[in-house]
């Protein structure tokens, strides 16, 4: 799977697009009002999961730290929580990361147009709020593939934050088994409505 960032000068809309396959349904976006989220990562039960520290990045990210979730080793400075157990003879996972793009400047006036690619099924889009911040919030499942046979659930969380004259572009995806997303729901949803941004203090 890719995700493809495009950035287009003097483009003011933002676009998230799915690109389907044979078998694979149309792409829906809601037209709903944007779904708010609370951003009180430690609301749930005072402790957080939190990303690391960066001299180049103005603020950290904070995430509910949830019963059976762990972190486990990511790409870069990505926050990156996962949980797993056996479920009738098989094993059930799901995997969240969590992390922050290059960021670009607000005056450019650019907008980023991105396209995950692939053949999916049942995906959907809507707008939310995160943080008061404008995002969208995808949805999809990816038929098995060859190599280990199982469908596999699918999200992308997007969202530009402005901090001094720079916007970072934060995402947030998350992996399951298909056949545990009602498992692995309530939590994926607890970790979009407490997503919170932390602005870290200058140093002295």
């Amino acid at each position: 799977m890719r995700i493809r960032h495009l950035v287009l000068a003097g483009v003011v809309a933002t676009s998230v697009a799915a690109c389907g396959g044979a078998g694979s349904d149309s792409p829906e976006t809601t037209s709903a009002p944007a779904i708010r989220t609370a951003c009180d990562a430690s609301a749930e039960n005072g402790s957080v999961f939190t990303t690391k520290v960066r001299p180049d990045m103005p603020f950290t990210l904070q995430l509910p730290q949830l019963r059976y979730w762990q972190v486990t080793p990511g790409e870069g400075d990505d926050l990156v929580v996962r949980r797993a157990e056996r479920r009738a003879g098989r094993i059930g996972s799901a995997t969240v990361t969590l992390g922050v793009s290059s960021p670009r400047s607000a005056a450019d006036n650019v907008s980023v147009l991105r396209s995950v690619e692939g053949k999916w099924q049942q995906w959907r889009s809507e707008n939310v709020q995160v943080c008061g911040w404008r995002g969208t919030r995808s949805t999809g499942i990816r038929p098995a593939s060859e190599t280990d046979g199982a469908d596999h659930y699918h999200e992308f969380l997007w969202f530009d934050y402005l901090a001094g004259d720079m916007l970072y572009p934060i995402r947030m995806s998350v992996e399951a088994t298909a056949a545990d997303r009602d498992t692995y729901q309530p939590d994926i949803d607890t970790f979009v409505d407490g997503l919170q941004i932390v602005p870290t203090p200058p140093a002295s």
